[in-house]
């Protein structure tokens, strides 16, 4: 069962809230801690309440959800600035592309825009450089590293990138971030 929280975030004295929806406290938790540190906030407050969700809260839940396919652009249908999709909050202007890469954790240098369409704001349709070649390009990597620092599990991120578990495995290994032990067979 899921449960609504509130994230009211603080910055430079200006307040943004935003609805959560998540399976426990540990996951809203997680989740709070992630937009807050893509924001640069100050300090952040999550409550059990309902709050109407916006533009924002459905990113954020959608990013969550890991609800982004390889096949579909998925265009900002808000603010824009030189065809660059934005958000204004908290007192100030946010495109919305490095917002998710925080909120991911992903620092790798990044193309400006994606390869499709300068509109489009999936995750998995950016450019990453500085990646080695495998089954899973630059931004699958980076976003199944993502993942995995986030605890999600390795059958799922797999499930995601539409790649067989060892592949993910042996990119966590190349990676120096898995070893591979018995509970791989039954994950």
């Amino acid at each position: 069962m899921k449960t609504n929280y509130c994230l009211s975030l603080t910055k430079k004295q200006k307040t943004l809230s935003l609805a959560l929806l998540a399976n426990d406290i540990g996951h809203a938790q997680a989740q709070a801690s992630d937009i807050s540190r893509a924001f640069g906030a100050e300090t952040l407050k999550l409550t059990y309440s309902e709050v109407k969700e916006n533009n924002l809260s459905l990113l954020f839940k959608r990013l969550a959800l890991n609800d982004f396919t390889h096949k579909m652009c998925d265009f900002w249908e808000h603010s824009y600035v030189n065809e660059h999709p934005v958000i204004y909050a908290l007192g100030q202007r946010y495109y919305v592309r490095p917002l998710i890469l925080d909120y991911l954790e992903i620092t790798e240098t990044v193309r400006s825009n994606p390869v499709c369409n300068k509109k489009c704001i999936n995750p998995l349709h950016n450019s990453y450089k500085n990646m080695n070649a495998s089954k899973l390009g630059g931004a699958d990597v980076t976003l199944a590293l993502a993942f995995h620092r986030d605890g999600v599990p390795v059958r799922e991120i797999a499930k995601a990138l539409k790649v067989n578990r060892s592949t993910i495995y042996r990119t966590l290994k190349r990676e120096h971030l898995h070893s591979r032990s018995s509970c791989h067979r039954h994950g």
